[in-house]
């Protein structure tokens, strides 16, 4: 007989092989992921007031008390092997994406059945169903690596997603009966008006050690919240982490310790750009110099930088923000998003006074970010003598390494993007990456250095082919074909290839 075996039978205790046994997804939705994992248990099934609790310890009686207290039911107690239950936990929690169902039925059978005062206090206290839930959801969406949490509600039906690595993907949603508590719950947490249902509103929450950013905007038939899970205990990257190529790294390092002029960093919406900035920010941060920011919002605190929310409710916007900044006397400045001439005057005379200033920029490509500057009504002279250095960057998906296999037959795709698809591989799906195929993202990138030969270009309609050209005899790479070298490497896959293509 197998030693745990024996210990079970010593102890009076069902034994069970994990490996070999279906828990029943109603239980494991009894008792949170981080609680689960934290006291080394998992709920296999119920049965008449009953719950079958898998365990590692067959004298930890003190969980199996708490379980017992939390759920309302008698606990049996079964032993099962410590790394079979690690992997069971990543199975029925992440990769099947339990998401708080029994919990979201309990919580709503509780506010069917008390009154006005006791639904408040319900949802006020930290153990309580609806917060318990809460924290749940945010748990599991770290478990996942989601960037952003969503709750939605359409036809009267909640909806749930996590957006991970840049997609969004459904997982199961909390109940009809508590949804509204649940984004009542959220508003509170975040210091938001609990009775304001009809117009948008933003806070913020700091949960263990994560900071939240919320948004409740109206819908239809009830209310939506976008969680965006900030998170301090990563920090900011260094410039070697957000993935630079040996080369760019050596050449983006001494752009960005110059004294002046003006670096923009372009893209779609969660591109990167403000991780990129972060971590330019964070390798010439120094004592000797004053480094302000102007964000919208602010994402992550900076040590020794000075950061400055804008407030378009108070009225105070970038142009403001800029006035009032260069009066500071600041060496580095970081503007959140150049959005109007203005601000873009404003950036680009700070820059031709002394002055470093990394701004973003929406564009799709590195050479159209002279065109837009030009668009938006700076004059051409003052864009090409002011700007040094332009970084288009994208975000891939990285195939996960652990169950990436060689991609089937691609023949019409490969022709109509002009790709060799030989030794490519395509995503399948394991536990490691919660069965998406995928696991961490990839930056892709252009970076185009101005030159004397572009600033000399004249300035009419086909000034970004132009300095596209130039930039082509002078060695430039783009964003493209590095994606197209990663392919190649086998890091990602023709999908992820066609929607950078299709972007550009």
């Amino acid at each position: 007989m197998a030693p745990l075996a024996e210990l079970a039978n010593e102890h009076e205790l069902p034994f069970v092989h994990l490996d070999r046994y279906r828990a029943e997804p109603e239980a494991v939705a009894l008792v949170p992921y981080e609680l689960a994992k934290k006291m080394r248990v998992l709920p296999l099934f119920c049965d008449e007031g009953r719950l079958a609790l898998a365990v590692v310890r067959a004298d930890d009686l003190n969980s199996q008390d708490y379980i017992s207290r939390l759920t309302g039911m008698d606990v049996l107690a079964v032993l099962v092997e410590e790394e079979a239950l690690a992997q069971a936990l990543i199975q029925y929690y992440v990769a099947e994406g339990q998401s708080g169902l029994a919990w979201g039925k309990r919580a709503s059978q509780a506010l069917d059945r008390e009154t006005p005062e006791v639904h408040r206090a319900l949802n006020s206290g930290r153990e309580a169903p609806v917060a318990r839930l809460f924290e749940h959801l945010v748990a599991q969406a770290i478990q996942l690596r989601a960037s952003d949490l969503h709750l939605e509600t359409s036809d009267g039906q909640p909806r749930l997603r996590y957006r991970i690595d840049g997609v969004l993907n459904d997982f199961p949603a909390p109940p009809v009966g508590v949804y509204p508590a649940l984004i009542s719950r959220i508003k509170i947490l975040a210091h938001l008006d609990i009775s304001e249902k009809r117009r948008p509103q933003d806070g913020r929450i700091t949960l263990d050690n994560r900071e939240l950013r919320v948004s409740i905007i109206p819908y239809l038939d009830g209310e939506g919240a976008v969680i965006r899970i900030l998170g301090t205990g990563a920090g900011v990257l260094t410039l070697e982490q957000v993935g630079f190529a040996d080369d760019m790294l050596v050449r983006y390092r001494r752009v960005v310790r110059r004294s002046h002029g003006l670096l923009l960093v372009t893209g779609p919406t969660g591109a990167g750009k403000t991780t990129t900035l972060y971590a330019s920010l964070a390798e010439i941060s120094s004592p000797k110099r004053k480094l302000v920011t102007l964000e919208d919002p602010v994402e992550y605190r900076l040590p020794g930088v000075c950061q400055i929310p804008i407030r378009p409710e108070v009225d105070f916007t970038f142009a403001d923000g800029l006035r009032s900044v260069l009066r500071h006397d600041p060496d580095v400045l970081m503007i959140g998003e150049i959005r109007d001439r203005e601000s873009a005057e404003i950036a680009i005379r700070a820059s031709l006074t002394g002055h470093l200033i990394f701004a973003t920029l929406h564009t799709n490509t590195a050479a159209q970010a002279v065109t837009r500057l030009i668009d938006i009504g700076v004059t051409p002279y003052h864009v090409m003598t002011s700007l040094v250095w332009v970084l288009a960057q994208r975000l891939l998906r990285r195939l996960c390494p652990a169950c990436k296999q060689p991609a089937q037959d691609h023949d019409l795709r490969s022709q109509l993007l002009q790709v060799d698809t030989t030794n490519s591989y395509e995503p399948k799906g394991c536990d490691q990456c919660g069965k998406l195929g995928y696991h961490g993202r990839l930056p892709v990138y252009e970076y185009l250095e101005i030159s004397d030969a572009m600033r000399c270009l004249p300035a009419d309609g086909n000034l970004a082919q132009a300095i596209y050209r130039t930039a082509r005899e002078e060695g430039f790479i783009s964003a493209r074909e590095r994606g197209l070298q990663l392919f190649q490497a086998g890091l990602t896959s023709l999908e992820e290839i066609e929607s950078l293509v299709l972007e550009i």
